[in-house]
């Protein structure tokens, strides 16, 4: 991805919604990504109490759907997520559930990067922990997370979105399984407090 092959929309004044202030920054970019042309990066900051908020839409996709990725391979370790804020990522052989809070933001990470921010997590825990066995429960699932890592040992990664929004971006396109959900599956998946209507009507599409 190069600037290039992004563009820049015109600048909108919005006001935080923390602090109320008006001075803020709102950024817009079309992002050109393999398999995934029309992506729409949202980002917000407020310059007085420093809140920030980013969000992607997927202007060729609008509906609910499930991206599953089988990753077994030093290669496939690079696949990249596109988790919009209204995503959920799970990762069943390791028991991982990412799914979005109130004000939850939007991210780009491959899935070794995903795996790095869980361990990140558990480390946290570990820190906090008192129960020594609850704490020797934590110290093997960071030692497992980093088998994972270290061999590159098979696992699945799935990409839900009731908006369409969130994407994985493959390695290896033959191994991508794209499932369009049906309603009922998609009212049951969790949103962040932010949820973008009539996007495409907005940017022009």
């Amino acid at each position: 991805m190069t600037e290039d092959n992004e563009i820049l929309f015109e600048d909108l004044k919005i006001k935080c919604p923390v602090c109320k202030s008006s001075n803020t920054q709102t950024i817009q970019k079309i992002i050109e990504i393999p398999y995934f042309p029309n992506l729409w990066l949202f980002t917000f900051r407020c310059k007085d109490c420093y809140y920030k908020h980013s969000d992607f839409i997927n202007l060729n996709v609008s509906e609910p759907m499930r991206y599953i990725y089988h990753a077994d391979s030093k290669e496939d370790y690079t696949t990249k997520i596109v988790r919009a804020a209204n995503g959920t990522i799970r990762i069943p052989q390791l028991g991982v559930i990412i799914e979005p809070g109130q004000n939850a933001d939007g991210f780009i990470n491959n899935i070794e990067g995903i795996l790095r921010e869980v361990q990140g997590k558990a480390k946290f825990l570990l820190e906090n922990e008192k129960d020594d066995r609850k704490k020797e429960t934590i110290k093997n699932y960071i030692r497992l997370i980093d088998q994972y890592i270290e061999q590159f040992l098979p696992l699945d990664i799935i990409v839900e979105d009731p908006f369409g929004n969130s994407i994985i971006v493959p390695y290896d396109e033959a191994k991508l399984k794209r499932i369009k959900l049906s309603k009922k599956e998609a009212e049951k998946l969790s949103t962040s407090y932010y949820v973008f209507k009539d996007v495409k009507k907005r940017v022009g599409r």
